[in-house]
């Protein structure tokens, strides 16, 4: 390794940015358990299952979101990595544009049209869709802010703004829960008022990054001066893989609904979405841990830097993927509280079936660390065919078949174990290029990073600066 990096200075670089970006995450995944526990509490198991249906259609937002902020992320990295600021608040400014337009457009479906966005989400048949389509009513306002939000906080990482994210976020918890209590409990609003109380609190992160960005003091602000909507192109281009991957997992949720009604039936469905609202919070950290990878590594490879590339992977390996992994442990050993969060009789088949998915789903979260991590690696460094391979996999192969098979003859156990046994496979195959791509087995940083030959600088054309902080009485 190059001196002048310090391990303990790239660590804290990379940990300082996780925190906002778990947040981030588990900040819509927290309202969908808050909605749950109100819904199962002061409306019935019902509520649940029709919650859950509007899975897909959340996936559907999450791509829009990955699409748009992926590859605007990506492009700003790259952009301050070569110190042009004009060019990163270009894009920062196309980004605000193209999410509002679309959160306009998605407002006016769910309100206006939500028996399509319903047929989205499940048959016209089910007899839950007009659950879901007063749902879909109640939550249309909160489209706009739902995108803008997850867009605008995101950048507070970028700005040393995290604290801000962090009120913004608790703000929403809060606005939440206040909301679901008045609007379910005290006005009787049903499933409408229930949307409606996640429509408000997507609001509060939105106001607190407005005023900010609009201070005048944010590094990233509105500039229309060199705005090219060409630019749309390499955005989309570079965030096209975790939006593939989101896109696949919303088809994939509605291919898992129709499996889990036919080999579980009402109960099996009501479990999945009761442990998938704590999916958010699972994905969550693993989510985080790859957005500040690739924060970091879109700067790095803008910079063609090598040495700081293996840096950052070594501590994605060795200390990021371990917290994941004790974090799964706890999930896990929370299986028994959490599944009475939602259901109370023991006796009762859904209580056992969402009691396992509790112990058993989280342990997939380790092996989709490493997964993504690697995804977003290769997503810097223009590894089309390998990044593809693995959106597809990840987004709807190896689950969904698994599921199938195993839910057969195991029923409900047999999704639970496909979600953990899918990542296993997927972990394995992107072993499996490395190998085809270094055309030897290795498990090497360098390996796994598998550089293209023009990769990279030469170590008389760097610039190492080494800053070293001591007591100023001293000095």
């Amino acid at each position: 390794m190059i001196k002048g990096y310090d391990e303990r200075i790239t660590g804290k670089l990379f940990f300082s940015l996780v925190p906002v970006q778990i947040l981030l995450v588990m900040c819509g995944g927290v309202n969908i358990i808050i909605d749950g526990a109100f819904a199962s509490n002061l409306i019935g198991p019902e509520a649940v299952a029709s919650t859950g249906l509007y899975g897909p259609m959340a996936k559907g937002l999450d791509t829009i979101n990955a699409l748009i902020f992926g590859g605007a992320q990506i492009l700003c990295g790259r952009y301050l990595g070569e110190n042009t600021l004009k060019r990163a608040r270009s894009i920062f400014t196309l980004d605000m544009i193209t999410v509002s337009v679309i959160g306009i457009a998605g407002t006016v479906l769910f309100f206006f049209f939500p028996h399509i966005a319903a047929g989205m989400c499940t048959s016209p048949e089910n007899p839950l869709t007009p659950n879901l389509i007063s749902y879909l009513k109640g939550i249309s306002s909160g489209v706009i802010p739902y995108l803008l939000g997850t867009q605008l906080t995101s950048f507070f990482q970028l700005e040393k703004k995290e604290k801000l994210g962090y009120i913004g976020i608790g703000g929403m918890f809060a606005a939440n829960t206040i909301c679901d209590y008045v609007f379910i409990k005290v006005m009787n609003m049903g499933l409408f008022g229930l949307g409606l109380a996640t429509a408000v609190s997507n609001w509060v992160p939105v106001m607190i990054a407005v005023v900010y960005f609009l201070s005048g003091k944010s590094v990233f602000a509105l500039d229309f001066t060199e705005l090219h909507i060409k630019d749309l192109a390499d955005i989309a281009k570079k965030g096209f893989p975790a939006a593939a991957t989101q896109f696949m997992l919303a088809f994939k949720s509605i291919i898992l609904n129709s499996i889990i009604f036919r080999f579980a039936g009402s109960d099996g469905l009501a479990s999945f979405a009761a442990v998938n609202s704590f999916g958010y919070v699972y994905w969550a950290v693993p989510s985080g841990m790859s957005s500040a990878m690739i924060t970091l590594a879109s700067i790095y490879t803008g910079e063609q830097d090598r040495s700081a590339i293996e840096l950052l992977m070594k501590i994605y390996l060795k200390k990021a993927i371990p917290i994941v992994f004790g974090a799964a442990l706890v999930f896990s050993a929370l299986s028994y509280p959490l599944t009475n969060l939602f259901f109370h009789d023991p006796s009762s088949t859904v209580y056992s079936m969402a009691l396992l998915g509790f112990a058993l789903f989280p342990i997939y979260a380790p092996f989709s660390t490493f997964i993504v991590g690697m995804r977003d690696l290769w997503r810097c460094m223009d590894h089309k065919i390998a990044v593809n391979i693995i959106v597809v996999c990840d987004g709807i192969l190896y689950v969904t078949l698994l599921s199938y098979i195993l839910s057969g003859f195991l029923g409900m156990t047999g999704i639970w174990i496909a979600q953990v046994c899918g990542n296993i496979l997927l972990s394995l195959t992107i072993l499996v290029m490395v190998w085809i791509m270094n055309r030897k087995i290795t498990l090497s940083i360098p390996g796994l990073c598998c550089y293209r030959e023009d990769f990279g600088i030469d170590d008389e054309n760097r610039l190492n600066l080494s800053i070293t902080i001591g007591n100023p009485a001293l000095t």
